[in-house]
């Protein structure tokens, strides 16, 4: 993870456009959508014209074997709250066990068949959760773009 921070820090480009990839890229890592986080990643970038790959960098480091238990827990409990559809956690933990087993198209077609109440009340939550977490992400990749834009200038003008 110090990996992709360090190359998310060290991108150059508008910090605005960065700053709305690194935000994209964590609204959609922290959304139930695994195995099309890519995809919705790349899309929303395109469409809201934010930096594709500080926004594939910050999914990466929002979504990883570490926080995908947190963050599936999370939206199932909001899920649930939400939506008051009544999925369980053991429901939720046999489909990612069967998720993890299977293949990309495989996986694809049980979401949107077998699992697609489950998968209801998870993207509901995961939706709620996400929206904040984008926001805080873009304010904060935003000032941190900017000063380290506003020091390079000061550096670019001592030089002259």
């Amino acid at each position: 993870m110090r990996y992709y921070w360090l190359k998310l820090l060290r991108l150059r480009g508008n910090p605005f456009s960065l700053a709305r990839g690194i935000a994209i890229g964590a609204f959609v890592g922290v959304t139930p959508t695994i195995p099309f986080h890519t995809a919705i990643t790349i899309f929303l970038c395109t469409v809201l014209k934010g930096n594709i790959v500080a926004a594939i960098l910050s999914n990466w480091i929002v979504s990883n074997p570490v926080t995908i238990p947190i963050e599936y827990y999370l939206a199932w409990k909001t899920g649930t709250w939400l939506t008051s559809v009544n999925v369980t956690w053991e429901q939720v933990s046999a489909m990612l066990n069967e998720l993890h087993h299977s293949g990309f198209i495989e996986a694809a077609k049980m979401l949107f068949v077998k699992f697609s109440s489950i998968m209801y009340c998870l993207v509901a939550g995961g939706l709620l959760i996400a929206l904040p977490v984008g926001i805080v992400f873009y304010f904060l990749s935003l000032s941190i773009y900017l000063r380290r834009q506003k020091r390079r200038q000061e550096r670019f003008l001592e030089k002259r």
